[in-house]
């Protein structure tokens, strides 16, 4: 007795909400009634592919690390289909300009992020609470504000 199988798949690319550019290495989980039923990683380029997936109804789940989860619901996948979906992933900084406010709505208090390696200059500000050092790893979402009552990036 032979049986068969088939399945459809879900591909696309991850983009920053902000300016489009791909975010890479973005988490991708593929949820369906509340359980992880497969996951993936988007590549360099923001692409990702999930392979193999029973025809049904799911929900698919964006997080990166330090960073809310945005989830996506009511995908449907098919027999022997594709589904294709670019997506804009609501970064929570905003853009580069973006007003100095914190979550929790005053804007005293609260410096700017800096990456990377820092001069002695910046040391020197961020022992005086001018700024806060914010490491040397930079991807596409990275907080350019901290909040020095809360403790909070944003």
């Amino acid at each position: 007795m032979n049986s068969f199988c088939q399945t459809g798949m879900i591909k696309g690319i991850v983009q920053n909400g902000v300016d489009k550019n791909p975010s890479p290495y973005m988490t991708i989980g593929l949820i369906q009634k509340s359980n992880l039923v497969k996951g993936t990683n988007s590549d360099l380029n923001g692409n990702f592919e999930i392979k193999n997936i029973v025809p049904g109804e799911y929900e698919l789940e964006f997080s990166f690390v330090g960073y809310q989860t945005y989830t996506i619901p009511n995908i449907q996948v098919t027999n022997d289909s594709t589904t294709y979906l670019e997506i804009k992933y609501p970064c929570p900084n905003g853009n580069k300009n973006s007003k100095k406010v914190c979550p929790y709505g005053h804007r005293d208090n609260i410096v700017p992020i800096v990456y990377g390696l820092p001069t002695e200059r910046t040391l020197k500000r961020a022992s005086k609470g001018k700024c806060e050092l914010g490491g040397c790893i930079i991807t596409e979402c990275d907080p350019k504000w901290y909040c020095k009552e809360h403790k909070i990036r944003f």
